[in-house]
């Protein structure tokens, strides 16, 4: 049986969201984001058109700035998704091989904390990761950092990639001890369907860990802005993060997916910047494509002077760090399952 684990606090920059105006378009013209400020259901048979999206979602630009953008967040995620599942890895006596799955890769952070980790790498006389997404230009990305760490293709360790989506994964049944699943799952037109195949491509006793969002900070220090440059209309909402951020959803997808004895627990995360201009520019900069047409040009000119006036006015929402560092609260989900 797996125990709930404690929140952890994880300090990061915040950069993740300036993707988030293009998974909005993605989500809007593929019915999971209406026009409206309503969640549709989901719509199988938009499955292929919407995957082809997301490869443009995450085109070169994107992969090569990836970890930039997230200033270190989806690393921070990365370790903690890896120390819940090593109570569950099968024992290094019984196990001449451990099968790790990085499904939704991206630029490769959770294979290579796995790499960094020598309580994984040292145990086991072999570990073989295979890290997979749809995009192809992360593939490349990922690629190009495996040609240059030899390291990780030596001495029993073996780390391949492969483009691939998550929803059908191209690997046989019982293939990994683990698989991980970090910040996507939100991403998938039937995210049931990627549990499933998380599921299928687990061996007996395997386990699954997966991240999503439950709280983002910068929301109610948006709407604090727009009371600011628009008052009286009708606050933003963003009912592609909403559903996720409800408690059991996640779990309650990993268990519709045939995963057994699933845990959901939460990691309290702060989002740092170095001052108030440069989270300003940060924010306006993400939020102005992302509030889309909802907004009018002239508010959204208005929007970075009113993240300034309003982390100026000392707003609730904002915490101050060491050397003038302004911070807000985020949390994220975690599940884990077994097979």
């Amino acid at each position: 049986m797996i125990t709930k684990s404690k929140s952890q606090v994880i300090y990061t920059s915040f950069h993740i969201y300036t993707s988030f105006h293009r998974l909005r378009r993605l989500l809007t013209t593929f019915h999971f984001l209406p026009r409206a400020t309503t969640m549709a259901a989901h719509h199988p048979h938009d499955h292929k058109a919407h995957m082809e999206n997301i490869r443009e979602l995450f085109s070169s630009d994107f992969a090569r700035t990836y970890n930039e953008r997230t200033g270190g967040c989806n690393i921070l995620l990365a370790n903690h998704l890896i120390s819940l599942v090593k109570p569950h890895l099968p024992s290094p006596s019984s196990a001449s091989q451990l099968r790790i799955l990085d499904s939704a890769c991206g630029p490769l952070v959770l294979s290579t904390q796995c790499m960094k980790d020598d309580s994984i790498m040292q145990q086991y006389p072999s570990v073989h990761i295979s890290a997979v997404d749809l995009s192809e230009d992360f593939i490349k990305h990922s690629q190009q950092i495996i040609d240059s760490t030899p390291a990780w293709n030596s001495d029993g360790k073996t780390i391949d990639t492969a483009v691939m989506n998550g929803m059908d994964l191209k690997f046989l049944d019982n293939t990994f001890d683990v698989a991980f699943t970090s910040l996507a799952i939100f991403a998938y037109p039937d995210p049931i369907k990627c549990a499933k195949e998380l599921l299928r491509t687990l061996k007996p006793g395997g386990v699954a860990a997966l991240t999503t969002w439950k709280r983002v900070g910068w929301v109610p220090l948006l709407h604090e802005v727009e009371a600011l440059v628009r008052p009286g209309q009708e606050l933003s909402k963003f009912p592609f993060l909403e559903p996720w951020q409800v408690p059991g959803k996640l779990e309650q997808t990993l268990t519709d997916g045939g995963l057994q004895d699933v845990v959901e627990s939460d990691v309290l995360a702060y989002a740092w910047f170095d001052n108030e201009e440069k989270a300003a520019k940060s924010l306006s900069d993400t939020l102005k494509l992302l509030v889309g047409s909802e907004w009018e040009e002239a508010e959204k000119e208005r929007m970075s002077d009113g993240f300034k006036q309003v982390m100026a006015s000392e707003s609730k929402y904002v915490m101050r760090g060491e050397g003038g560092k302004v911070g807000f609260e985020m949390v994220a989900w975690t599940g884990v399952g077994k097979k």
